[in-house]
């Protein structure tokens, strides 16, 4: 492929935290023309956060995994000298997308309304915690709160009722791809109309939209969908959860079916289960499944974990090992696949996950460089 699909599209990024970074990291991942504007003089916020910060007043690990493929610049918007020279780019973008508080854009002279004018064609997308007009618009809004307000901290824990937040910032991440279906979609609408258009992307609107199926549930039902650990909603076929094995490492199995459950019970040299009543068909397996659980618990003790996914996945049962982030490292397909080193002038050889997992013609975009 000689040209990236993004070729030629001109972005800028107003964004700060995770859920912009990650949506123009993306679009600079897939060839845009990325620019990056920092207020000095820190930066971005996420430059000191997380685990490991890169030398004093460098960049932490979180900012350089949500802001690759981009250039960087430092405008102070306060000032109108620069915000002449933001003007001037403006009027060559193609995207620019914000996730300012509400009405900061506008005391800074770069909100919607002043930008189309100086480009009519301009996609101009903004990330809000919550929708403009609403009792909520004037809150602040940062992933975990947005994991508790849209129910899905409510779903995620252990068994016993305790809550825990997913371990990224999924929504983030999830209003991050919301954002980038927009600006994909605003573009093909431009081309269709020579217009630009005005999208506005909200965090909990875009939590609740994954959230669905467990509201559905509800209003079915009338019950109140509650953690269940590794385990999944009823609805789906147990045993469908996590397992410790021998050497105490966890793997994942998911016998979907009745089938499945047949061939599974052959597998692990139980075939007497297959036609226990507890656990004969679906419906059975739901009623028992603390029992179930119980049973093949003590089965699994018996081998360790590697041996277990081995066996289970050659007899074609879905099943597989839960790595931690060393695992991963140590992993062929991960290496293979996945991950990528760039070099970069001050830190070396950085080790980071490959491009969007797209692939165009067989083939991976590159992260082609890293600011810092």
């Amino acid at each position: 492929m000689s040209k990236t699909p993004l070729d030629g599209v001109r972005v800028i990024d107003l964004t700060h935290s995770a859920a912009g970074p990650f949506a123009t990291s993306i679009l600079g991942d897939l060839g845009a023309d990325v620019v990056k504007v920092e207020s000095p003089p820190e930066g971005d916020m996420t430059r000191t956060w997380g685990g490991h910060v890169i030398k004093d007043g460098g960049a932490s690990t979180y900012y350089l995994a949500m802001n690759r493929n981009k250039r960087v610049i430092r405008f102070d918007l306060k000032n109108e000298s620069d915000r002449s020279r933001f003007y001037e780019m403006v009027r060559d973008a193609d995207v620019l997308i914000e996730n300012y508080r509400s009405g900061v854009a506008e005391r800074l002279g770069i909100d919607y309304d002043t930008v189309s004018k100086i480009n009519p064609r301009i996609i101009y997308v903004s990330i809000k915690g919550f929708i403009p007009g609403s009792e909520y618009e004037d809150y602040p809004a940062f992933d975990v709160v947005i994991q508790g307000m849209s129910g899905l901290m409510s779903v995620t824990g252990c068994e016993d009722g305790t809550f825990v937040k997913v371990g990224v910032p999924i929504t983030d991440m999830v209003t991050g791809f919301f954002s980038v279906i927009a600006i994909l979609s605003a573009l093909r609408v431009r081309d269709r109309e020579g217009k630009g258009i005005r999208i506005t992307v909200p965090m909990l609107d875009s939590a609740l939209y994954i959230m669905g199926m467990h509201l559905l549930y509800y209003f079915f039902t009338g019950n109140v969908p509650r953690p269940l650990g590794t385990k999944y909603m009823s609805v789906v076929a147990p045993p469908y959860q996590a397992f410790r094995a021998r050497d105490g490492k966890m793997f994942i199995l998911a016998v979907g079916n009745d089938k499945i459950w047949r061939m599974f019970c052959k597998a692990i040299g139980r075939p007497e289960l297959t036609d226990d009543p507890r656990f004969r068909t679906n419906p059975d397996r739901v009623k028992n499944q603390d029992e179930l659980e119980k049973i093949l618990q003590g089965i699994f003790l018996t081998r360790d974990r590697d041996d277990w996914v081995s066996l289970l996945l050659s007899n074609g049962i879905p099943a597989g090992p839960i790595y931690n982030m060393a695992d991963l490292a140590r992993d062929n397909y991960v290496n293979r696949y996945v991950l990528a080193e760039i070099r970069h002038p001050e830190l070396g050889v950085v080790r980071l996950v490959r491009n969007p997992p797209i692939r165009f013609n067989g083939e991976p975009t590159d992260v082609r460089f890293i600011e810092y």
